[in-house]
């Protein structure tokens, strides 16, 4: 398969600055990153060389490429846990107390009702909606150590769903219908264990 010159280049600089010498390893690296945008791998290479003793993983280097374009687009920064427990306390006291943080005027029919939870990830609604947001209500102060526990559990599996989804698709691409015959056969293949007992 022939690839992009640039990736190549950039993929020799990466070898270069970690001293490998590996032909086929360097083909790998290659094949792997090709999809990532030449001045995106660019920069990710070069965050890496400044930030890491040994040569990174594939994952790694992918983890670093999404870390810059977070920077440049917020939008795509998967909040940490601190910032998702901020988030969820703020919404616990919008729904709470009344005229939803001053979103409604005092002359307003809903003034002083509770409002509905907005949450600005769906990892952070997924975490909240699994525990149960009105269980927030019934919590005492002594077992919210544990309820942040929990949640900060939930959180990080809804973290890692949504990563795991996104690499699924990725490898996936444009074969789902080959990938869904693949499966059926594998199906078939497979014998009846249920049989054997």
């Amino acid at each position: 398969m022939q690839y992009s010159n640039d990736t190549v280049a950039i993929i020799d600089t990466l070898y270069a600055a970690y001293h490998k010498q590996d032909k086929q390893g360097k083909d790998v690296y290659v094949a792997m990153l090709e999809d990532i945008p030449s001045e995106l791998l660019r920069k990710t290479v070069k965050k890496i060389i400044l930030e890491q003793t040994f040569l990174p993983s594939i994952a790694e280097i992918r983890a670093a490429a999404m870390s810059l374009l977070a920077t440049v687009d917020p939008s795509r920064k998967v909040k940490t846990w601190q910032e998702a427990q901020q988030e969820i306390l703020a919404g616990i006291g919008r729904t709470w107390y009344c005229g939803c943080l001053g979103e409604i005027s005092m002359d307003h029919p809903d003034y002083g009702k509770p409002c509905e939870p907005m949450w600005s990830t769906p990892e952070i609604k997924a975490a909240v909606d699994a525990y149960g947001f009105k269980n927030f209500q019934t919590v005492d102060a002594e077992n919210m150590p544990t309820v942040w526990a929990q949640l900060r559990r939930l959180y990080e599996q809804a973290c890692q769903s949504k990563a795991e989804d996104q690499t699924n698709r990725y490898v996936i691409g444009q074969d789902v219908d080959k990938l869904q015959q693949a499966v059926g056969q594998v199906v078939l293949a497979l014998p009846d264990m249920r049989s054997e007992e």
